[in-house]
């Protein structure tokens, strides 16, 4: 595997890497968030927050997300992550992964700096379509807003030695075509 570079990331974004019918964005802004070997991914308007609850997720196993988490749109004035806070985030862009490339999510160096954490799922199988999920967690000791459309996450790609046997695509997969920030959804057979 390569780690592709700015022109090739342009490129396959120019070639429908990014619906922008299925974005919150459009092609210039997202030009501008082409690094030397990364994509920026910027945070949509809804988040998930998670709910108090004495119940438990079975890892795997169907359950009611609702009774866990509470969709909700960050207002312009943003959202508020104190200390330990934790949110389901989603990317504004819903990439289309080409079937060659898969990639991987690492938090943006900056935010970082805030001790905010892109702290779990951070691999994009070749073949995958939809908004990408952020676990986002504030490990810090001050407050931090985050506003919709702050770059929060990168992107490193890389294109696969070979076309995989089956893609993202092709599994019976629970997360393609997801346009919210998505929880953990039951383990398919």
């Amino acid at each position: 595997m390569s780690v592709l570079n700015d022109a090739t990331i342009w490129d396959l974004i120019q070639n429908g890497m990014i619906d922008f019918n299925l974005s919150d964005t459009d092609p210039e802004t997202v030009r501008r968030q082409v690094n030397p070997n990364t994509l920026d991914l910027t945070l949509g308007r809804m988040v998930r927050w998670p709910l108090e609850n004495d119940g438990a997720i079975v890892f795997g196993r169907k359950h009611q997300s609702d009774l866990f988490w509470e969709l909700c749109e960050i207002p312009e004035s943003g959202i508020l992550l104190r200390p330990g806070d934790v949110i389901l985030g989603s990317s504004r862009e819903y990439i289309v992964m080409p079937k060659d490339v898969c990639g991987q999510v690492y938090t943006k160096s900056s935010l970082g700096r805030v001790f905010i954490n892109h702290m779990m799922a951070g691999v994009i199988d070749a073949g995958f379509s939809g908004t990408i999920t952020l676990e986002l967690k504030n490990e810090g000791k001050h407050d931090v807003i985050l506003l919709p459309g702050a770059r929060v996450v990168q992107i490193q790609f890389s294109r696969l030695i070979e076309f995989p046997e089956r893609d993202y695509s092709m599994r019976s997969s629970r997360y393609m075509g997801q346009t919210l920030p998505e929880p953990a959804r039951e383990e398919r057979k």
